[in-house]
């Protein structure tokens, strides 16, 4: 969503300024285009040549340009689709709130009307009254604030002032440009794999990576959603405005699911949730012995069967089918069996597991979809056709 786009970089007077470089860089691999702004302060902390040098355009630093016919603040503002300042100065946005515009930041974000906004200040400036007001201002007129990290400060104190992580800022800016299909609602989706343990070192899994289902948890939250994300163990980051539950078994991802579902209007089981564990759980190691060790195992509980069944008409309630053979065939009876609303088909001999990339089919009662990209492509694709049903 954010190929091609073009954004304008704001760059206020903070010790965090070196981040933006980052910022801007991030932005650039995801393909976006980037031209930045400086207020006078900005430019004691980063070079107006490094970020030009960066960016491969002119950086506007001055209001009244010296060399320049151009009105900067409009042809930059016509220009920019996004106005993202990161970091933004406690003074900055008290003089974006107040309308005055005697910096090229101020002079865009009075030109552009609304954008992201990524504070960082002492945590005192930042929970001051004043400051709480106008960032509260700003978002009543369309601005998007990204709150500011809990950590030790420039300054050696501790507290809620740290810029943002540069993944979430970026996110935010990705956000920016997805159609709110989602907005006012309530999405749980799981992810990842479940681990059922036979002694205490010792557990059944499998390698699910957890990748399709924090990339639908992404681009739901992106589309405007209030997300839940009930995972198995992974590395994997909490994609912004995600809310994260971690789990290891069945039983407690059974539990999590059956909680958040109550009030939910979406659900996208995206987990690899295993169909068996060990009858018996060894409290101590299982020694090696001579001779076979039979390990009987019993049924998992269906998770996805249990909460498509108890559904209401409001719930949409979305499946995953991993197959090796047979994929529209398995995933139209998987669909019809548990009572579901879609479902999202795969073959996982085709390298899935792990990949950043993905191929899936998509089906429903009356329309298959086929889709082939990346994870969060895909996802889009998904929950664009999950959306229809909510509507």
């Amino acid at each position: 969503m954010i190929k091609g786009r073009r954004i304008v970089l704001g760059i206020t007077g903070s010790i965090a300024a070196y981040k933006a470089i980052e910022v801007m860089r991030e932005l650039q691999k995801r393909g976006a285009l980037v031209k930045v702004a400086l207020t006078p302060s900005a430019k004691e902390f980063v070079s107006p040549l490094t970020l030009g040098v960066l960016s491969g355009s002119k950086v506007y630093g001055e209001v009244i340009p010296r060399s320049s016919k151009e009105i900067e603040h409009t042809e930059l503002s016509s220009w920019g689709e996004l106005l993202l300042i990161a970091p933004a100065t406690a003074n900055t946005i008290a003089k974006i709130a107040c309308g005055i515009a005697d910096t090229p930041v101020c002079e865009l974000a009075l030109c552009m009307g609304k954008g992201i906004i990524a504070p960082a200040m002492n945590y005192r400036m930042y929970e001051n009254p004043i400051t709480q007001e106008n960032l509260k201002k700003l978002s009543s007129l369309g601005w998007e604030v990204v709150e500011p990290a809990v950590g030790e400060l420039a300054c050696g104190e501790y507290g809620k002032g740290k810029l943002a992580p540069v993944e979430d800022i970026v996110d935010s800016a990705t956000y920016w440009f997805y159609p709110k299909l989602l907005k006012g609602k309530k999405v749980v989706i799981t992810a990842g794999p479940t681990r059922e343990y036979i002694d205490p070192v010792r557990f059944i899994s499998n390698p699910s990576s957890g990748k399709m289902g924090f990339a639908l948890a992404k681009v739901a939250a992106a589309m405007g959603g209030e997300v839940f994300l009930i995972t198995g163990k992974s590395p994997l980051r909490t994609p912004y405005k995600v809310k994260r539950v971690d789990v290891e078994t069945v039983e407690e991802m059974r539990e999590a699911v059956l909680r958040e579902v109550e009030n939910a209007d979406l659900f996208v089981s995206a987990a690899a949730v295993g169909d068996y564990r060990p009858k018996e759980f060894s409290k101590e190691k299982i020694k090696k012995e001579k001779g076979e060790l039979l390990l009987p195992l019993v049924k998992t509980p269906d998770i996805l069967k249990e909460v498509a069944q108890k559904k209401g008409k409001e719930l949409v309630v979305v499946g995953f089918a991993a197959e090796t053979e047979k994929i529209k065939d398995n995933a139209l009876k998987k669909l019809k069996e548990k009572g579901l609303d879609l479902i999202v088909a795969n073959d996982v001999k085709k390298g899935i597991f792990g990949s950043s990339e993905t191929e899936v089919l998509i089906v429903g009662k009356d329309f298959e979809k086929e889709v082939k990209g990346s994870k969060e492509e895909a996802a889009y694709a998904i929950l664009k056709e999950a959306a229809k049903l909510l509507s």
